[in-house]
């Protein structure tokens, strides 16, 4: 009987060994991914630089490093996204949306840039050497990159100047063959549908509640009519209301399943470009599972010219000033 008590001693301590080894190495992980995060930006300014303050109406303001910023793009390719169309170009992005999420007040907003935006897009030969620029639709910039990773972070840079250089912490593109394998791994998202859809793979009626599932979810998300104006908008707020009721279907997966996010980036491999990193997933999922969504999101106000295929959506500049103050920005104390 003592040997056998000797012998579930050493078990147990192997086994409480191993608990530990576990544990310190999520914690790690952890902390390792909250520092990187917040000190490795992709474009803007950083935080321990004079570029971090704004002045806005005679009042100093210092952003808000408590605030992480993903930038979310979806490419119009059902090819691998390091594969380049027909035309030699990456794709454009016809989804821009940018997840912020407060560490602090534990929200998180979504900011939809309109596709047709007009900012000064840089030109790279095919060698990847920046040559020049030109003002153009902000979806634009993604198809002069030479990899997916260069028009990510082309993106990135071309957000963060619109936004009056906002820290931009990391980035994921998707094609379009990750949509359907997102939706169905959460088990489907349900929307109440914005406005009529006639797709590829489901026909949708404006005011009824469906539950997408497979392509339908694709459908929702990028169909629109390119000769009647000011469709793309209509499309960013589907986009916009899917994201959102993904994300509250998405925590509940995730509750059930912690291993969940690990087993769709697996998946998607191939038809997502991202610098999230293991650590950086280690230290956001927890959080996000805190988190509210907020539904107040901010929107970008501005004009639509030149209704049509080629749409131009000019911003107000004043009221995207403000916009960017009071979302991202903190009244530095002690400054007038």
């Amino acid at each position: 009987m003592n040997r056998v008590k000797k012998m579930l001693l050493v078990f147990l301590c192997i086994f409480l060994a191993v608990l530990l080894a576990a544990a310190g190495g999520f914690f790690y992980l952890r902390e390792k991914g909250e520092r990187e995060l917040k000190e490795q930006l992709v474009s803007g300014s950083g935080d321990n630089s004079d570029e971090s303050y704004v002045t806005y109406n005679g009042k100093r303001y210092k952003y808000n490093d408590n605030i992480i910023n993903i930038l979310c793009l979806g490419v119009d390719k059902e090819l691998p996204i390091e594969e380049k169309r027909s035309s030699g170009s990456e794709g454009l992005s016809d989804a821009v949306l940018l997840v912020s999420i407060n560490l602090e007040d534990k929200s998180v907003r979504i900011l939809g840039i309109p596709r047709d935006t007009i900012v000064p897009v840089k030109i790279l030969d095919t060698s990847g050497n920046l040559v020049g620029s030109e003002n153009g639709q902000i979806t634009l910039q993604y198809a002069y990159g030479q990899t997916a990773q260069q028009s990510c972070e082309l993106m990135c840079d071309s957000v963060s100047n619109l936004l009056y250089q906002l820290p931009i912490h990391r980035y994921c593109s998707l094609n379009l063959l990750a949509v359907p394998v997102l939706n169905d791994a959460v088990g489907g998202v349900d929307v109440k549908v914005l406005e009529d859809i006639d797709g590829d793979h489901c026909k949708l009626t404006a005011g009824e509640t469906v539950h997408l599932e497979g392509y339908a979810a694709l459908d929702y998300i990028q169909e629109r009519d390119t000769h009647v104006s000011r469709t793309s908008m209509g499309r960013l707020e589907r986009q916009k209301q899917y994201m959102r009721n993904y994300f509250h279907q998405a925590k509940e997966s995730v509750r059930d399943n912690p291993s969940l996010p690990v087993e769709v980036f697996q998946e998607l491999e191939g038809n997502m470009c991202t610098n999230i990193t293991v650590e950086d997933l280690t230290y956001l999922i927890p959080e996000l599972l805190d988190c509210t969504l907020e539904e107040d999101n901010p929107e970008i106000q501005g004009e639509v010219t030149q209704p049509g295929k080629n749409e131009e959506f000019h911003v107000d500049q004043e009221a995207l000033k403000e916009l960017v103050i009071g979302y991202f920005y903190e009244e530095a104390e002690g400054e007038e």
